[in-house]
């Protein structure tokens, strides 16, 4: 064991091998696994393509989605192996750029710690746990997340290049932390406010600061341009409903408001939900986690909930902003629990209903508040405390293969989100229901299938899509009189839809209603469907 630690404190090549080894040991095995959500809405069409041959327009996200369209030109656009080792390798990166930020910021406040055994070892023993962590799975194993995992590799490089800038004053490093910025930003918008943990940064080293005030507000400057850019290409996701359905999930819970009472009511539901992201931080329960979590909604300013949330979150920054103006040690922790709190502000910009609480966003404000775990180490230097951490990190271990192999299948996947959903009352619920729904019929277990869409439909009536699923799931199960009611009420919501048509055209097929069935091919075909085209030029539509 002292042979071990002392060749690690020696290379640092130990410590950085040693974090790859780590994600590595997650997520190796698990490469395997199927797209699903989201990432099906990349590799469907020409998107991939798109991104692959494109050039940069400004468009958000372009540098994360670019780097998905250069693998499915060289590779392929369906197996997912080399998407998850894409996002392997950035998490990789992360940690160990983790690992090096952590000992620079507190080396740089407190000068005779820089090269202490214990500040290295607590550097490498948050890194491991960031790369450790169940909650980062969300992030890590979710392809189209490439996104977050980009932004928060170039946010840390940003960091790493302003403190250098700042410690000597040299004008490159400043000019290098815009640039990180800036591709940090293109990767993902919602790291549009990570420059508020920089100037935290320069308020905690004020006085070892040796960047001139030109340079400095140069640099805010091209800063504050940057953010002004991003925000004004982000201006239909910022302070806006921007989620799909967003107005049907407010009716369905009985909120009517106008646009700014609506994201008062959303940044008070957020600053409430911000102390669960830290709870499943600081206590990984995988238990407490899903893909699809569903959270109550503060629907009126009279729901108490809605004011403690405003108060704590309040108060946790006050806190925080008074340790990190003591400076030194206090200082540290002070700009440790400032990190996410300040990013969080993206947050409470946005209406959200009916996403409220996404475990990856967090991957991008958590990385600072990992500061902890070296000052930690530092004040109890016994090595009980560093034995434990390492249990700790060890622990996180199955907690993330459990997590993997729930995101292995779509139906454990979305059984997993119906088994921790509270109240399926709550806006939203009827997205699980229907998801587990469509896992089902891929399995063609029709009736369980036909179960999850009724309940889909008993929360969201309003849905087509919902009917339509149901429907289908009515007529392989041979109920053709309710799959006829179901595509029925479909039309009714939405009547251009072609695969409706079609599928109701089969039934009548079924029940030998023949010219009724060529009626309803004639239909979809009308609205594009090929293969209710193809049926409708051929006999066998009027056979019975």
């Amino acid at each position: 064991m002292n042979k071990l630690l002392g060749y690690f404190s020696r290379h640092d090549r130990g410590w950085v091998l040693s974090l790859i080894a780590a994600v590595s040991l997650i997520y190796f095995p698990y490469l395997g696994n199927p797209f699903f959500f989201d990432d099906g809405y990349l590799f469907t069409g020409n998107v991939m393509s798109h991104y692959a041959h494109s050039m940069f327009h400004f468009d958000l996200r372009w540098f994360s989605y670019v780097t998905l369209g250069w693998t499915a030109a060289l590779f392929s656009d369906v197996v997912p192996h080399f998407y998850h080792l894409g996002n392997l390798l950035v998490h990789s990166a992360n940690a160990i750029l983790l690992f090096y930020l952590l000992r620079q910021i507190v080396g740089a406040v407190s000068p005779d710690t820089h090269d202490s055994p214990q500040l290295k070892r607590g550097a490498w023993v948050a890194a491991l746990l960031f790369a450790l962590h169940p909650v980062a799975v969300y992030a890590v194993g979710y392809v189209v997340q490439r996104s977050i995992l980009m932004a928060t590799l170039f946010v840390l490089l940003m960091q790493l290049a302003y403190l250098r800038g700042l410690m000597n004053g040299q004008v490159r490093w400043l000019g290098l932390s815009v640039l990180c910025y800036f591709l940090a930003v293109f990767s993902k918008e919602h790291s549009v406010l990570a420059p508020a943990t920089l100037a935290a940064l320069t308020l905690l080293l004020w006085h070892e600061n040796a960047a001139s005030k030109r340079a400095l507000w140069l640099t805010w400057g091209a800063f504050m341009a940057v953010a002004i850019l991003v925000t004004l290409r982000a201006r239909g996701v910022l302070g806006a409903a921007y989620e799909p359905m967003a107005a049907e999930l407010f009716e369905q819970q009985g909120v009517v408001a106008s646009t700014p009472m609506l994201h008062l009511l959303s940044a008070l539901t957020q600053m409430g939900l911000f102390f669960k992201y830290l709870l499943l931080w600081l206590l990984p329960n995988v238990s407490w986690m899903s893909v699809d979590m569903r959270e109550p909604f503060v629907a009126a300013l009279s729901d108490w909930r809605g004011w403690l949330g405003l108060l704590a979150f309040t108060a946790y920054g006050a806190v925080a902003f008074k340790l990190l103006l003591r400076g030194g040690m206090k200082g540290l922790i002070g700009f440790a629990l400032l990190y996410p709190w300040m990013q969080f502000g993206v947050e409470l910009a946005g209406i959200r209903v009916q996403e409220p609480f996404v475990l990856y966003r967090s991957y991008l404000w958590m990385p600072g508040m990992l500061l902890l775990i070296p000052l930690l180490l530092l004040k109890f230097p016994q090595r009980i405390t560093l034995v434990t951490l390492i249990c700790a990190a060890i622990l996180m271990i199955p907690l993330a293969w459990n997590r993997l192999w729930v995101f292995g299948d779509d139906y454990r996947l979305w059984n997993d989100a119906v088994l921790k959903l509270k109240n399926e009352r709550v806006a939203g619920a009827d997205r699980i229901y229907f998801n587990r729904g469509q896992a089902l019929m891929k399995a063609k277990k029709w009736e369980a299938a036909a179960s999850d869409f009724e309940r889909s439909a008993a929360i969201s009536p309003q849905l087509a899509p919902i009917h339509r699923y149901l429907a289908d799931a009515y007529s392989n199960s041979g109920q053709y009189q309710k799959a006829l009611i179901q595509y029925d009420q479909a039309i009714d919501l939405n009547h251009r839809d072609a695969g409706t048509y079609f599928g109701k055209g089969m039934v009548l097929k079924r029940l030998h209603r023949n010219d009724e069935a060529r009626q309803q091919m004639v239909r979809s075909c009308n609205l594009g469907y090929a293969v209710a085209c193809f049926l409708v030029s051929t006999p066998q539509i009027d056979k019975h």
